[in-house]
């Protein structure tokens, strides 16, 4: 029974990533650390993570932005450190408390209000992404500035979806191996991942079909529906 409901949440997890590009962990983790802990779950979906993003990166690389990717992940690693030094420095719950009020403003004056200019310069992708190895390094939550730059270049959902998964996984990768070497992959996360690997797989398939009907004004209003969620968890 409960390896029933550890499949049936990480589809569901995986459903959500395949269709916008991201939010395994955002899905997977409340739920899943109710039926395993913290710990278990954070190495298992650690697996799926990394599975999700190689395969939705191979399916769809002639969609990616090569260079907003490699922009993105370059800018990312100097914050890091500062990241770091910020989580041990300065008060945290009231620096996330302010992200998460100027994600939901901004979400909801995309979708209320006047679309905002188009991101063309490469400063864009070099400043958002440094702020997302802020956020990364300080609350290991380096998605919001990605998706907030994505908005901005107006990138259509495949190239959005695609290039997201670029930028993730490098670090999807590390905090894998991260886990097995810290001793986190026992034999109940091979083994849960093992079963439910042959049902995500379906599930990106059904993703990939269903994802590409979708027109792109909805995309971006889920996409900024996504944002206020995101915004919210870190009011919390």
């Amino acid at each position: 029974m409960e390896l029933a409901a550890i499949v049936a949440i990480l589809c569901l997890a995986t459903l959500f990533h395949g269709t916008l590009g991201f939010g395994t962990g955002l899905v997977a983790m409340p739920l899943l650390t109710l039926v395993i802990g913290v710990q278990n779950a954070t190495a298992l979906v650690a697996f799926v993570i990394v599975s999700t993003t190689i395969v939705l990166l191979r399916r769809n690389w002639c969609h990616l932005d090569r260079r907003a990717a490699i922009q993105l992940i370059v800018s990312s690693i100097p914050g890091v450190p500062i990241g770091i030094f910020v989580l041990t420095n300065a008060p945290v719950d009231v620096i996330q408390r302010v992200l998460g009020v100027l994600l939901i403003a901004y979400a909801l004056y995309s979708l209320l209000g006047a679309p905002l200019f188009k991101a063309r310069q490469s400063t864009w992708a070099y400043g958002l992404g440094f702020a997302s190895g802020i956020l990364g390094g300080a609350y290991n939550t380096n998605s919001p500035p990605v998706l907030v730059f994505g908005t901005l270049r107006r990138w259509p959902p495949n190239v959005f979806r695609t290039t997201l998964q670029a930028y993730f996984l490098p670090l999807a990768i590390i905090v894998w191996l991260a886990h097995g070497v810290s001793g986190l992959w026992t034999q109940d996360i091979v083994v849960a991942y093992a079963v439910y690997l042959p049902f995500g797989l379906v599930a990106l398939w059904a993703t990939h079909r269903v994802a590409g009907h979708i027109p792109v004004a909805s995309f971006q209003r889920v996409l900024y529906i996504a944002v206020i969620a995101l915004g919210a968890l870190l009011l919390v």
